[in-house]
């Protein structure tokens, strides 16, 4: 059974997030982000179904937990796509191996669809985000977020495709399952099907399901027939006949999963900004200095048991986590270029109102990175 059926959202519309000023949306107000999400939603063609994949998470998350979630106890909340694969290591690691709280910091990691780690970061009822091309595209439209630091310095997504669709061209009429319209999966996506001459708002139909493990089990139950994928997704896909196309770094280098916060967490708390992106750098270290400890929890946490299989991840990734935090000129400007062209914006933004690298260059003088 499809994960989402009826119409579809139109993607040769502006890529849209909602604001806090026309919400008016604050502390415990979730129904009225909603009922703007909604109004969002229904102006798009967004189906009921669709619309509560995207917020249901979001809502059960602020009415089940007591007021205030990152107030309470000083726990700051960190939002992501999924706590499996690779983009999400390094804030998994961090929180399970004590890294934040070693910097003093109370962390959660809390899950929720990428859309919605906007809006929360947005209406400043989550912390920070984990996610990038969302927060580029937020920039773009002149809201007060900031990217801080990158956790990775390549894309590690992984263009996989029904057994039938043996190349790029084979996807036109089919379904390509992204995360969020606007997010990486979805401008990956577009690139793609534009360098191969094909017009990726006539020849496929989108449809947004959600992170990597819900677009693999979407693929595997043949809802969709292609999806970006990060390992051990596309791993598992092809050694059950799934096809694997391409890697994204084989068209462009883009910075991938990160940090990002309001703008005026920038001025209200910059030491807790410097101890959090301390905490993902001694992350990503670990990573890289841990070998036998990730290996076992690729196979204990995500399920992987073939020793191949978690050596070929752990090698095809492991060069990616960023020593630095910070993201080079070239790859931001491709990411930038990536999000503009997808939302068919020519908004001229300074690059300093899409990232603040200053935060991140304290972190690695505090820790001594050179």
């Amino acid at each position: 059974m499809p994960l989402v059926s009826g119409p579809q959202v139109d993607v040769t519309r502006p890529y849209r997030i909602l604001s806090p000023h026309k919400t008016g949306y604050r502390g415990n107000s979730v129904f009225l982000m909603v009922l703007e999400a909604l109004k969002s939603g229904r102006r798009q063609n967004m189906t009921m179904t669709g619309f509560l994949c995207s917020f249901l998470p979001f809502v059960i998350i602020l009415i089940s937990a007591p007021p205030n979630l990152s107030a309470q106890e000083g726990r700051v909340t960190l939002g992501l796509t999924t706590r499996t694969g690779t983009t999400g290591l390094p804030f998994v690691i961090a929180e399970e191996r004590g890294f934040f709280k070693s910097e003093g910091i109370n962390a959660v990691v809390v899950i929720m669809q990428n859309q919605v780690v906007v809006n929360g970061v947005v209406t400043r009822n989550i912390d920070y985000g984990g996610t990038f091309s969302n927060f580029i595209g937020a920039a773009l439209s002149g809201l007060p977020v900031r990217i801080v630091m990158a956790a990775m310095d390549g894309a590690d997504h992984y263009l996989v495709t029904s057994p039938n669709v043996k190349k790029v061209e084979d996807l036109k009429g089919r379904i390509f399952g992204i995360s969020s319209f606007g997010g990486t999966p979805h401008s990956e996506a577009v690139m793609i099907l534009r360098r191969y001459g094909m017009n990726p708002e006539k020849d496929v139909t989108f449809l947004q399901i959600g992170g990597s493990s819900s677009r693999y089990a979407a693929l595997e139950s043949g809802s969709i027939q292609a999806a970006m994928l990060v390992p051990p997704f596309n791993n598992l896909a092809t050694k059950r006949g799934f096809n694997q196309l391409l890697a994204f770094n084989d068209i462009m280098k883009i910075p991938l999963a990160g940090l990002a916060v309001h703008t005026v967490k920038l001025k209200e708390k910059p030491d807790e900004i410097v101890k959090m992106i301390k905490a993902l750098l001694k992350s990503t270290d670990y990573i890289r200095g841990r070998k036998s400890e990730i290996l076992s929890l690729m196979e204990n946490k995500w399920g992987m048991k073939d020793a191949d299989i978690r050596e070929s991840i752990y090698q095809d990734v492991v060069g990616l986590y960023s020593r630095s935090g910070v993201a080079s000129d070239e790859t931001m400007k491709n990411v930038v270029q990536l999000v503009r062209d997808t939302r068919k914006s020519k908004d001229d933004v300074p690059m300093s109102n899409i990232a603040d690298w200053t935060f991140a260059k304290k972190a690695q003088e505090e820790l001594k990175i050179r």
